[in-house]
């Protein structure tokens, strides 16, 4: 481990420029096209020509913006450094010992997204199939000599659970 560490630290130290070229000069030109893209949407939906007959749609949201843009471009983001770093990583052996806390964070923030995402989708699914099965089972009704009668699963003495 001392080794690689070693390697990375020579290496970086003969070739300032590698380092620089290699990371951040991609992360820099990435968050400048961030704050024209940031720019260029609040241009469109904060400070749009809207007016009362055609609203904005997005209007209670976070600047007046679609519901979820800033997430996305966090994410988006901090997949694009991840990538930059790992692709480093290819080039200076030994650069993911200094950068180990920034990819465990990365790992928890890619897992802990998509698992709420999952979870919600979950709960959203479940939620709308329970009420449907509630509303079917209390509204079932049978033509009985041409009177309806309601049936409640719950009335059943057989009924077990």
């Amino acid at each position: 481990m001392d080794n690689n560490y070693m390697t990375a630290v020579k290496f970086l130290n003969d070739n300032p420029n590698a380092y620089w070229l290699g990371i951040y000069v991609p992360i820099a030109v990435w968050l400048v096209l961030i704050i024209v893209l940031f720019i260029l949407l609040l241009r469109k939906y904060t400070f749009g020509n809207w007016t009362p007959e055609h609203k904005n749609p997005h209007d209670g949201e976070t600047f007046d913006m679609p519901r979820g843009i800033f997430r996305g471009i966090i994410t988006l983001t901090l997949l694009y450094v991840a990538i930059i770093l790992e692709l480093a990583n290819v080039r200076i052996i030994g650069l993911e010992l200094e950068l180990r806390e920034f990819l465990i964070a990365f790992q928890m923030m890619i897992a802990f997204y998509f698992g709420s995402k999952v979870m919600h989708h979950i709960t959203s699914v479940d939620k709308r199939k329970t009420e449907y099965v509630s509303k079917s089972a209390t509204e079932i009704s049978f033509q009985n000599n041409n009177k309806v009668i309601e049936k409640d699963d719950f009335d059943i003495k057989d009924a077990q659970g």
